[in-house]
């Protein structure tokens, strides 16, 4: 059903952890998103024992950015990958100091690195060219050096949606090998930059070993190219992208690649960083809709809930599968339905052509495997309020979000006279 089973029925109910989804449900309404504390333990112990305890993990806040989850995850040791000012004002105000941060990011501004240097990131991921001239101005008004980690694009491919395919040779991320030693060169000679590691991200969902083995053996190649390109660095970023299996398929081989990577690196006298986002969130949660109503165009079965678009963008932005099951299964004939909000957009569906029980007005559906860019992607389109956010911890649950009120949609707005 999903990569948990922090998620499971209990006779015809749908529980997460000891908390029936329907009761969470009534008390918070819908749509709502719902996450497993213990699913996210489970997972960071899992990469923790997959890599050791000296590779740095970094949270990619980007995934789930509420401030419970990083919390949460601080708690447990993670460091995190931020890749906006805004993130990271969001975990200092989760309390975690920036020491435990990166700062990526393919258009940084000049306030948002002169925060990160103030605050004291542990690196800044050079994206660009252009960067650099930014980081040395401000390590010179500031008088400080400041640790980078140069980003590069091995050109390795991977099979993956083209929108979360992030290391294509006309990518917009990362500085391309042939280029990359120019962006070291200007590094190394400013006394104001430190070059302290390399990294390196292929994208999103991916299922294989290979494509990291070939990316880490084309950096190594690069780096023996020129001794300034090895001399004082640390680390080698494996960056992220660990598939889950939203339903199906293999579960990502990570015991595999820590080991694979582990070795390489070592040889190397490197330590390893990596950043996981959706690995570490993605199964944890689930957003539970309410069911409107039915209906039937030419050959297609419709199921009208409250869940929209705004609420889970991926389906509509990455054609991405979900699992939808019944929040209580009643054991009734399964026929295919497409699952659509109430969104005034054709392309406003969480799942499409989807065998599911014939569900009556009133009952519920839970999204699986919506941990990760759900919540952090809703917006409120159609002025629609975005999912209050429930965290589940064994027997007990709290809010994490509330729902916006009608008001707060408009708080900012500026008309042009007084309506009220």
């Amino acid at each position: 059903m999903s990569g948990t089973d922090r998620f499971s029925y209990r006779g015809r109910d749908l529980w997460c952890e000891d908390s029936r989804i329907e009761d969470l449900a009534e008390e918070h309404g819908t749509p709502l998103y719902v996450y497993s504390a213990a699913c996210i333990r489970d997972r960071w112990r899992e990469v923790r024992l997959a890599f050791g305890p000296d590779a740095q993990i970094c949270y990619a806040v980007k995934a789930n950015s509420n401030l419970a989850i990083l919390q949460l995850l601080a708690s447990l040791g993670a460091g995190f990958d931020l890749v906006s000012g805004g993130e990271l004002l969001r975990v200092q105000r989760a309390g975690v100091d920036a020491s435990r941060a990166i700062f990526a990011g393919a258009g940084k501004q000049r306030w948002e690195i002169e925060l990160a240097a103030k605050l004291g990131v542990r690196a800044f991921q050079v994206e660009s060219p252009h960067e650099i001239e930014l980081l040395s101005a401000v390590a010179k008004a500031m008088a400080k050096r400041l640790p980078v980690a140069l980003r590069v694009n091995p050109g390795v491919a991977v099979d993956t949606h083209a929108y979360i395919a992030t290391a294509k040779r006309d990518s917009k991320f990362g500085v391309e090998l042939e280029r990359a030693g120019e962006a070291v060169a200007r590094i190394v000679r400013d006394p104001g930059l430190q070059l302290v590691g390399y990294h390196v991200h292929l994208g999103s969902q991916l299922r294989e070993v290979a494509p990291y083995v070939r990316a880490f053996e084309r950096v190594a190649e690069f780096m023996d190219g020129a001794e300034q390109r090895r001399a004082g660095v640390r680390h080698y970023d494996l960056g992220g992208g660990f598939g889950i299996q939203y339903g199906h398929g293999a579960a990502f081989p990570l015991v595999e690649l820590a080991s694979t990577l582990t070795a390489l690196a070592a040889s190397r006298g490197l330590q390893l960083m990596l950043e996981p986002g959706r690995y570490l969130v993605g199964d944890a949660g689930v957003l539970v809709a309410e069911v409107l109503g039915h209906k039937r165009a030419g050959d297609t079965d419709f199921v009208l809930v409250d869940a929209a678009m705004n609420d889970l963008m991926r389906p509509s932005l990455y054609s991405a599968e979900h699992p939808v099951v019944p929040c209580r299964d009643e054991g009734r004939a399964e026929a295919k339905v497409d699952v659509v909000g109430p969104v005034c957009e054709s392309g406003d569906f969480l799942a499409r052509g989807r065998a599911l029980p014939r569900l009556e007005i009133g009952e519920r559906i839970a999204v699986l495997a919506t941990g990760a860019y759900g919540a952090s992607m809703a917006s409120c389109y159609n002025s629609r309020r975005r999912p209050a956010e429930v965290l589940v911890d064994g027997a007990g649950h709290r809010r994490i979000r509330r729902r916006e009120t009608f008001e707060e949609l408009w708080a900012g707005e500026e008309p042009t006279e007084d309506t009220a």
